[in-house]
């Protein structure tokens, strides 16, 4: 069933978005067909966004310590 908002409602809800967008950096990435598949298939229990995330942040990481 489909829930109706007050003006009020979706005016905050659109607030609540932009500020979460300010504190957030949102990348768009192609990867090859099967990716999704290869990456659930190693079953660590997150979803293909959260292993990409993950695995850049420990990447720069190590290379920031690498190259300080």
């Amino acid at each position: 069933m489909h829930k109706e908002y007050t003006a009020e409602q979706r005016a905050s809800r659109q607030r609540a978005v932009r500020e979460y967008e300010k504190r957030n950096y949102r990348l768009n990435i192609v990867f090859p067909k099967g990716t999704k598949e290869r990456i659930e298939n190693l079953g660590l229990n997150k979803t293909a966004s959260a292993f990409v995330r993950d695995t850049i942040l420990a990447k720069l990481d190590e290379l920031e310590k690498i190259l300080k």
